[in-house]
């Protein structure tokens, strides 16, 4: 699994090379990317030094590395792009993107240094494990055998039932909302979201569900989320 960190001014370079120049050809453009062209020339000697810029003998630097732009490509031009956001009480995660394309599935953050970190994933099935991941959802591991059983724990019936959404997010620990995007180049995307919580209790699913006018949040299972996850990800209804 390829993993890449950038900082504002490398990431700049390699779009610039990307797009054939036009990111930069204006230096107007160069405030609202929040670097100076000192910056650049560093980030692109920078490139060099690391092999991420294919350089040709007695000609400037001719483009980005192959593995590295299918990587950036995906990000860049996705087929399919899903975006999670998961919210802790008093502070909300930065955005975590998942881009697909037929060649390359890729994660991208940006960290708490302020780099921009960009992961090529094995395929969709690995995607679907980073996005609850990313989202805190962890699948318990299989009990080993010869283990001891233990008897499995009494849910209320309170637990067992649909709950009102706002009394979960008084007591939820994180919540979840995924939004899938089809085709994020066409004039009018097809967009569907997903969205889920945490408690004490387990993991609550936002489905739509209402008792009157309040929205409700239904008890669910970590391997259902999975295939709910999934099945947007693949872009089955």
């Amino acid at each position: 699994m390829n993993s890449y960190r950038f900082t504002s001014a490398e990431l700049t370079i390699l779009i610039n090379h990307m797009t054939g120049g036009r990111l930069l050809e204006k230096t107007a453009a160069l405030p609202e990317l929040q670097v100076d062209a000192q910056a650049l020339e560093a980030a692109e000697e920078s490139l060099l030094e690391q092999g991420l810029l294919v350089s040709l003998p007695f000609e400037e630097v001719s483009g980005v590395t192959s593995q590295l732009a299918s990587v950036l490509s995906a990000a860049i031009t996705p087929d399919r792009v899903c975006i999670v956001r998961t919210v802790h009480g008093d502070h909300t995660d930065p955005p975590v993107f998942f881009s697909f394309t037929p060649q390359c599935v890729a994660r991208n953050q940006v960290d708490e240094q302020g780099k921009h970190v960009f992961t090529e994933l094995a395929d969709q099935e690995e995607a679907v494990g980073a996005i609850l991941a990313a989202g805190g959802a962890v699948e318990r591991l299989p009990a080993r055998k010869g283990a001891a059983k233990k008897a499995p724990a009494k849910k209320s019936k309170a637990a067992a039932k649909p709950r009102p959404l706002a009394d979960l997010l008084d007591e939820a620990t994180r919540l979840v909302m995924l939004m899938v995007v089809a085709d994020p180049a066409e004039p009018a995307p097809a967009a569907v979201s997903l969205s889920w919580l945490a408690t004490e209790e387990g993991l609550w699913l936002v489905d739509g569900a209402s008792d009157g006018e309040a929205p409700l949040a239904s008890p669910v299972s970590e391997k259902a989320l999975r295939q709910r996850v999934a099945a947007l990800v693949v872009g089955e209804p």
